[in-house]
This record gives structure tokens, C-alpha cells and sequence, in this order.
């Protein structure tokens, strides 16, 4: 995967970027449809990854990242069991899908 075309092959590669930044700041509402989007994205892992390596800031393979760190305030509308399932799927083997 040449590393400036893997967003080819991202679930979200047709979407308004501004619902990674802006609009999951803001919306509520809209932050479990894009959480679900990236979830079932074959690059989450990937695109967490760079988030976090070049200190991101948005929504970086599901999680909402503030320089690479995964933020409290933006990460509030989830369940202790959703963000396991999340970081398991992110941060480990028995992850993969």
C-alpha cells in the first residue's frame, strides 16, 4: 500500500472530512454513525495508527484524537464496553475482523 493513497480504500473516502473534525465537535448526535463508519472500516487500525504517530487531531480510525490522544471530552458518548471493543480492535491481534 503506497502510503499516500491508503485513504483509497477507507470507508470514508467519499464523506465531507469537516464530520472527523467540526461536525463530531459539535454534534452529538452525529458522533455513533461515524464511530460505527470507522469501525467497519478495513484501515481503522491503520488510520488510528497515523493519527496518533503524527499527533492528529479529529476522528483517527474511530477515536476522536487531540494531538494523538485520545480525547475525554469527544470520547464521553461511549460505553466502558464500546470503547473496549474499540481499543481491542485498535490495539491488538485478537482485534482483527
Amino acid at each position: 500500500m503506497n502510503k499516500n493513497d491508503w485513504t483509497d480504500s477507507s470507508s470514508c473516502k467519499d464523506f465531507d472530512t469537516n464530520l472527523f473534525f467540526d461536525k463530531y465537535e459539535e454534534d452529538l448526535n452525529l458522533r455513533p454513525a461515524i464511530d460505527k463508519l470507522c469501525s467497519e472500516c478495513p484501515l481503522a487500525r491503520h488510520c488510528f495508527a497515523v493519527g496518533v504517530s503524527q499527533k492528529e487531531t479529529g476522528v483517527w480510525g474511530g477515536v476522536y484524537l487531540d494531538l494523538g490522544k485520545p480525547s475525554r471530552e469527544f470520547g464521553r458518548h461511549r460505553t466502558k464496553q464500546q470503547w473496549a471493543e474499540t481499543w481491542q480492535y485498535l490495539t491488538t491481534d485478537k482485534g482483527n475482523k
